[in-house]
């Protein structure tokens, strides 16, 4: 099991909201859960978002996806900010 922390920054967290939503079963697909969703207390147009991934070549295809690709366009994902760590319990 692995675990991804994403952050990213957005023009409007509604808008972002509504577009991560949309992608609720692409994710439970590629067998990743959604863990926690919050924003950045300093810096509240940053998202923050802990998934859980069973299926860790699954979760790299989602991460590449043109269906992710859109969805980050939707949500006004601001271009260049998206940071990706994987975390491997120990």
């Amino acid at each position: 099991m692995e675990y991804l922390l994403i952050r990213q920054r957005f023009a409007d967290y509604d808008t972002w909201r509504a577009a991560f939503d949309e992608l609720a079963e692409v994710r439970e697909a590629a067998g990743m859960r959604t863990v926690l969703v919050t924003v950045d207390a300093e810096q509240p147009e940053e998202a923050v978002v802990l998934f859980e991934c069973e299926d860790a070549q699954g979760m790299r295809r989602h991460f590449a996806s043109d269906a992710l690709k859109e969805a980050h366009r939707k949500a006004g994902v601001v271009p260049g900010s998206n940071q990706a760590t994987v975390l491997i319990p120990r």
